[in-house]
């Protein structure tokens, strides 16, 4: 077994659900100091920086790898033990084996690889908790990060590039009614059938064109809540909103168009996930297409931490699937796993070559891919 499978079946064998990640936080920093690497407990995180001695342009060089060691709640449907960590047809099995812990095993081992004297700048660990829900992850560390110029955020993209992810909004419309009898349904005035007009004004909604790496906004009603009783007109009907703002229909605008168009109260719980787009020549998208084993760029269909560390610009890719993440019997191949230390090994060596020039960096390149 490699070293990198077997440090993920120890930590998909540690329960971590989101909230409740200090044992899974333990181990890993065990097994960095194990391997030679210091690490430092922030929280529910683990912060480990590796700062290369080879000469480097500057002292602000850096490339961070930041992924998440919580995991979603189990939920029905698993037909196994989610904590097994079973190795079974090449798989490893368990919940959070792919979202995301095989991106943590495979950054951790990448970097316990790394000969600090080919390294010009700083490799940096953010393998943190609360990705899920939001909290204390690496929202709490970003004043602990030390320099950096780019990052690579791991979650299950197969290994493809995604230098861009949409935004997110959560917004919610309150029609209000008047509640009566309802054998008497004139004497009031029923929110659920108000509220039913504006969930057909939002599925009909104009969000624009579609952005040319994001594709296009959305805006869903995705829960109705309304009435008391059978017999009872409601009084009020409350609907939740889930929107994917893209650069082309940004959070503000996709308010004021939603506003536009229903009769209800408009409540804005949360908008400040903003779309995230990297340019597609930016150094860190051009080695990390050329470090992958799939040479794809696209969007990432999810919001990831790299809306966090948008100010220092970056890419999402790990191993995994999203079609495995909060499934029943979630799994990852272990190809997958495998290949992702590669590529991150790769990826560093290229952006952190000696001098940081372009030059040096294709040759750092070509040399891990022999």
């Amino acid at each position: 077994m490699s070293d990198v499978i077997d440090l993920l079946r120890g930590m998909v064998a540690i329960p971590s659900v989101s909230g409740e990640e200090e044992a899974c936080r333990d181990y890993v920093a065990t097994w960095l100091e194990d391997h030679g690497i210091a690490p430092r407990v922030i929280g529910r995180n683990v912060l480990a920086v590796i700062e290369g001695t080879a000469p480097r342009p500057d002292d602000e060089r850096g490339l961070v790898f930041c992924s998440h060691y919580d995991v979603v709640p189990v939920g029905p449907g698993w037909t196994r033990d989610p904590w097994d960590a079973a190795l079974e047809d090449g798989l490893i099995r368990g919940r959070g084996s792919n979202d995301a812990k095989s991106s943590i095993a495979a950054m951790m081992v990448a970097a316990a690889s790394l000969d600090p004297a080919r390294i010009a700048g700083r490799v940096v660990l953010a393998l943190v908790c609360d990705e899920e829900t939001g909290g204390e992850g690496i929202e709490i560390m970003l004043d602990d990060l030390p320099p950096a110029t780019a990052c690579v955020v791991g979650e299950p993209t197969e290994l493809d590039v995604c230098r861009g992810q949409r935004g997110l909004l959560s917004a919610s419309i309150v029609v209000a009614g008047q509640s009566c009898h309802a054998s008497r349904p004139w004497e009031g005035a029923n929110a659920i059938t108000a509220a039913a007009r504006d969930v057909l004004a939002v599925d009909g909604l104009d969000l624009g064109e579609p952005h040319e790496l994001l594709g296009p906004a959305t805006l869903q009603c995705t829960v109705i809540e309304g009435g008391t009783r059978r017999n009872v007109i409601p009084g009020e009907c409350t609907i939740s909103l889930d929107g994917r703002p893209t650069p082309t229909c940004d959070n503000k605008t996709m308010v004021a168009r939603l506003k536009a168009v229903v009769h209800g109260e408009v409540h804005v719980r949360s908008d400040r996930y903003v779309p995230v787009v990297a340019e597609p020549d930016a150094e860190i998208v051009r080695l990390a297409r050329a470090a992958s084993p799939t040479g794809a760029v696209r969007a990432f269909g999810g919001v990831s931490d790299l809306f966090h560390l948008r100010n220092i610009g970056g890419v999402v890719m790990g191993p995994g699937t999203s079609k495995a993440s909060h499934a029943p019997d979630e799994w990852v191949a272990v190809s997958q796993v495998e290949a992702a230390v590669d590529a991150y090994r790769k990826v560093t060596s290229a952006y952190l070559a000696e001098q940081g020039s372009s030059k040096t960096a294709r040759d750092a390149l070509k040399g891990s891919q022999a």
